[in-house]
């Protein structure tokens, strides 16, 4: 194992791990949260810019500012909220189904997050030709799910996704085993 099968190794335990301790209907509404929050700043950060006081800043610093409140507000709800379903949760005694059901989603969340990590880093020649990346065991089923998620991507994402890198590993291997 390299170090890169490390560090996937400690992303998807840690993830694992914040999953149980806050479960899924917290993890679920936190997603929820950032996507709410993300919709929500672009559909109206630019009516609240003009709202903020701030005419010497700039229009696009305040619009930055006005996403950013939107994106904390929205989150700060979503996580009240998230704590009263957790109370709800435990009065009703369900908290191990929450627990055992927030691992899962913590660790679907820590896949998703190493096939992009790895979607991203793979695009880099020199990455992709390194030692640690050709040896990583963990590196080859990420790049699987990703080939196999390619078809429900937007195409502007799948078309990031080029065979160059893998053509320039194959490359550097056969000037090694020519000795060049």
């Amino acid at each position: 194992m390299t170090e890169i099968d490390w560090i996937i190794l400690a992303l998807l335990f840690l993830s694992t791990i914040v999953g149980v301790v806050r479960g899924v209907v917290r993890e679920t509404l936190a997603v929820a949260g950032w996507i709410v929050g993300i919709l929500l700043a672009l559909n109206f950060s630019a009516e609240l810019a003009d709202r903020i006081p701030l005419e010497s800043l700039g229009t696009i610093p305040r619009v930055l500012i006005a996403g950013a409140g939107i994106v904390v507000a929205v989150l700060f709800a979503f996580g009240l909220l998230g704590t009263l379903m957790r109370k709800m949760l435990e009065v009703a005694e369900v908290t191990f189904e929450d627990r055992v059901l927030g691992a899962v989603f913590g660790l679907t969340r820590g896949i998703v997050a190493v096939c992009a990590a790895v979607f991203v880093f793979g695009m880099i020649d020199d990455v992709r030709a390194s030692r640690m990346w050709r040896q990583s065991i963990l590196i080859a089923p990420a790049e699987t799910v990703i080939d196999w998620s390619m078809p429900y991507l937007p195409e502007g994402i799948a078309s990031m996704r080029t065979p160059a890198g893998r053509v320039a590993v194959e490359m550097t291997d056969k000037l090694k085993e020519l000795g060049l």
